[in-house]
């Protein structure tokens, strides 16, 4: 099980990285300085939708000069996710904002994997 979360937060990382937008002057990648996360081999994009059956999607709404907002969705597979769970975790990058949907993640992990 402990695995499984590895995996899950590498796949996340990678896909978190790999969608950060680059301008004229690209930093290298994490795998271009020879760093390696995880032991898997990394698919043909780097990227979370490299891993079959995965889907992910992505708004940016821009306002003015002032309001950059966006949302992200990952889809682990296309059945039900409440019938057919999967492994979840939440990573606080920066601490700002508002983080729809982690007290869900915490309140499904607390209610599948109770220890009483």
């Amino acid at each position: 099980m402990a695995r499984e979360y590895v995996v899950l937060a590498a796949l996340l990382l990678a896909g978190f990285v790999s969608a950060q937008t680059t301008t004229s002057n690209t930093r290298p990648r994490a795998s271009d300085l020879g760093l390696k996360v995880g032991i898997l081999p990394t698919g043909r994009l780097n990227a979370i939708t490299d891993v079959a059956g995965v889907e992910v999607g992505h708004t940016t709404i821009i306002s003015g000069n002032n309001i950059r907002t966006g949302v992200t969705a990952v889809l682990p597979h296309s059945g039900n996710l409440y019938r057919e769970k999967v492994p979840g975790a939440v990573f606080v990058g920066n601490g700002f904002g508002k983080l729809a949907g982690s007290t869900q993640v915490d309140e499904m992990a607390r209610s599948k994997h109770r220890s009483c």
